[in-house]
C-alpha cells in the first residue's frame, strides 16, 4: 500500500463517524462542543457588578464583548463620582455645582465650596503658580463667562483658613447674587471651559421651579 493510500486510511478510521473501538474509546456525546468567553474567575468578577454569565456564539462574540466593557466602564465612573450612571443618556457636564445657602448670598460676599470637591474638579486644570496661590490664602483670580447672559467676569479663589475650604471672592455679591437675582435653594453650577480658559457658570434651578 502507497502511503498516501495509508494516511487516507487513517483519517478514515479516526474520523468522528468512526470512533476507534476498544476499552478507552469514548461516545461521540459525551464531548462538549460548548463555548464559553467567561472563566469561573471572570465570572465571581461580573457576578459583583451584575453581568450575568452568557455563552456566546461566534457571531456574538465581539459585540458581547463591548457590551461587557462598556457595563464596567460605567460601573468604574460610578464609583468615581460617588453616584449611579446606569440610568444616564449622556455625561452631566456641570460637575461642581452648589445649592446656595444663606451664607452665600449674605455680606460676606463669598461663595463657600468643599475642599474636596474643588481639589479634584478646579485646582488641577489652573496653572501651578495660581494653584499656590489659590492654597497659601492669597487668592488667585479667574474668569467666570455667564453662559446664561454670555457676559464674561471676574472672581478670585482662595482657601478660607479658618474652616480650610476654599471661597470665591471678589464681585460676587455684586455681579452674580444681585444680577442674577439668586435666592436660597437655587442651585449654580460650574464647568471648566477648554477653549475660553475659564469656568463656565449657569444657574441649574430656581427654587421656585
Amino acid at each position: 500500500m502507497d502511503p498516501i493510500s495509508h494516511i487516507l486510511m487513517h483519517h478514515e478510521l479516526w474520523s468522528p463517524q468512526n470512533p476507534p473501538h476498544g476499552n478507552n474509546s469514548h461516545e461521540p456525546s459525551s464531548i462538549s462542543t460548548e463555548l464559553s468567553l467567561i472563566s469561573s474567575t471572570f465570572q465571581s468578577t461580573c457576578n459583583h457588578v451584575g453581568i450575568t454569565r452568557t455563552h456566546y456564539s461566534s457571531g456574538s462574540k465581539r459585540n458581547n464583548r463591548k457590551n461587557i466593557k462598556k457595563i464596567c466602564s460605567n460601573n468604574k465612573e460610578s464609583q468615581y463620582w460617588g453616584c449611579s450612571t446606569s440610568l444616564e443618556l449622556y455625561d452631566n457636564p456641570w460637575k461642581i455645582k452648589k445649592v446656595l445657602t444663606t451664607s452665600d448670598l449674605g455680606k460676606l460676599n463669598r461663595l463657600l465650596f468643599g475642599a474636596e470637591l474643588l481639589e479634584n474638579l478646579m485646582l488641577p486644570v489652573l496653572g501651578v503658580a495660581a494653584q499656590r496661590d489659590a492654597e497659601s490664602g492669597m487668592g488667585t483670580p479667574i474668569r467666570v463667562w455667564d453662559v446664561d447672559t454670555m457676559s464674561m467676569h471676574m472672581l478670585i479663589l482662595k482657601r478660607w483658613a479658618s474652616f480650610k475650604n476654599y471661597v470665591l471672592i471678589g464681585k460676587w455679591n455684586h455681579e452674580f447674587v444681585r444680577r442674577r437675582e439668586l435666592k436660597k435653594g437655587d442651585e449654580i453650577g460650574l464647568q471648566w471651559d477648554s477653549y475660553r480658559h475659564c469656568f463656565n457658570f449657569s444657574v441649574l434651578k430656581r427654587t421656585n421651579e
